[in-house]
């Protein structure tokens, strides 16, 4: 009787980051999927910024000030609401474009 075969070392470092990035990402994505894969436990965090119905300049602006928040003591912007609200004051570009 055959037995299963233990994942190898690479496929759970991939397991745990969750799917790759798509090829056609945007730099917000890129930027949650780079906090996501140096630590997950901060994907609930992530996925609340990146949920939050931002336009793309306001979710980049909001993802790039929780990322650049970890590991500074007091920064508010560690807290994903903080961050969504400051994303929310970004004027959307696209919108202007013709």
């Amino acid at each position: 009787m055959a037995t299963p075969r233990s994942m190898s070392a690479a496929s759970k470092r991939a397991k745990a980051q969750g799917p790759a990035l798509p090829e056609n990402h945007t730099p917000s994505e890129a930027r949650a999927h780079a906090i996501r894969t140096a630590s997950i436990d901060l994907t609930p965090s992530v996925d609340r910024i990146m949920n939050s119905g931002l336009h793309e300049a306001g979710r980049l602006h909001a993802i790039t000030l929780f990322g650049d928040s970890l590991g500074v003591p007091g920064d508010p912007n560690r807290y994903p609401v903080n961050a969504i609200e400051a994303g929310r004051l970004v004027p959307d570009d696209s919108s202007s474009s013709t």
